[in-house]
């Protein structure tokens, strides 16, 4: 895997580090909530396996039905026992931190390193942004144009550049789960959303309100920023084409982008509809996720966006597809190398300190 300078620099300046990166082979994880991705330093490990960590910490807010899966996963990824095996833990891990307790992860983890040998460190928001632009740079190269990216996951959402990084646990699943019990009054994460009424965007800019307070608070407003993500790349923006190519929604949508007027457009257009009557609404629209089987979620997925949008006054986004992992950052980021040998210590501090255990010096241990 090529790690570019500008790469390289950015992220030994977040691990707070000068010196060059650790000679040897590296191998990365990255454990999302959805599954496990790998790759490593010298290029010739590639793969990744399904694993629903959300749908395990929504169950009893404990990662602990994963763990096998887990520890199969690392063990058959990169069977090779001659690299250091450096893997990072993120939404899903940091809501089990948040919800069943540090201790319980810490115990986790520190049975995944037993079993399997790999450093696994649960990684905190910003720093997995910081990662994430870092990836999208990387692989974007000069058609990255805009300072900052949004990266809309499972669990998570991120807004980052290369140097801050913002995030909230309201990725996709998890957003539509916080829609189905704020707005549907319904338990079931995955409930119907569709149709979701006439008040959404103002019920979902009331809900997010405090999410809007703190990425304000942490980023500005009024930036530049692409959608680099699944969901708005493959969804939010073909739709919005194929409703524009029809005349169906005012605003301004091209094939670099759209506007938060068409957003608008295109959400009051939905937003009487059930699935059935949504289909047939974009019917033509065979692009990227414009099937059956996302149909519950497109909706949602713009109100989210939506709200992103307002909150922060960005009044255009663009779109440029990039493959976020978070590999190429745990790798290069000197802070994870040094916790590998103070691993011990960083499992206590994250008993004492919570997911921010990452970012303190490994250096101070005794």
């Amino acid at each position: 895997m090529r790690t570019t300078p500008l790469f390289l620099a950015v992220v030994l300046a977040l691990a707070g580090c000068a010196e060059a990166p650790a000679q040897g082979c590296r191998v990365g994880f990255d454990i999302g909530s959805s599954g496990i991705r790998v790759g490593a330093t010298s290029g010739d490990v590639h793969g990744r396996v399904s694993v629903d960590y959300l749908s395990d910490v929504w169950a009893d807010n404990v990662i602990d039905d994963t763990v096998d899966a887990t520890a199969t996963a690392l063990r058959e990824l990169a069977p090779r026992r001659d690299c250091t095996a450096l893997a990072g833990g993120y939404s899903a891990w940091r809501l089990a931190a948040e919800k069943g307790g540090p201790d319980k992860v810490a115990d986790t983890l520190g049975e995944l390193h037993r079993r399997t040998g790999a450093y696994v460190f649960v990684i905190p928001q910003g720093v997995e942004g910081s990662y994430g632009y870092l990836a999208a740079k990387q692989q974007l190269g000069d058609r990255l144009t805009t300072p900052f990216i949004l990266d809309v996951g499972g669990g998570s959402l991120q807004l980052a550049s290369a140097q801050t990084g913002w995030g909230t646990a309201l990725g996709q699943k998890a957003w539509r789960k916080l829609f189905c019990a704020q707005i549907k009054a319904s338990g079931n994460p995955s409930c119907t959303t569709n149709p979701v009424g006439a008040r959404a965007v103002e019920q979902s800019a009331q809900i997010l309100s405090g999410e809007m307070s703190a990425a304000k608070a942490a980023l500005g407003t009024g930036f530049a920023v692409t959608a680099i993500s699944t969901p708005v790349v493959h969804g939010v923006h073909p739709i919005l084409a194929s409703l524009s190519q029809r005349h169906a929604i005012a605003g301004q949508v091209d094939s670099a982008g759209f506007d938060r007027a068409a957003l608008d457009s295109a959400i009051a257009l939905l937003a009487d509809k059930d699935d059935a009557a949504i289909l047939r609404q974009l019917d033509g629209c065979r692009h990227g996720t414009c099937t059956e089987r996302f149909a519950a979620t497109f909706v949602t997925d713009m109100l989210l966006v939506r709200s992103f949008m307002a909150g922060l006054e960005v009044t255009r986004m663009d779109v440029a597809e990039a493959d976020v992992t978070n590999v190429p950052g745990i790798l290069a980021d000197q802070r994870a190398l040094a916790w590998t040998k103070a691993y011990p210590c960083y499992l206590v501090r994250l008993r004492a300190q919570g997911v921010e255990a990452y970012t303190s010096d490994p250096r101070t241990c005794n």
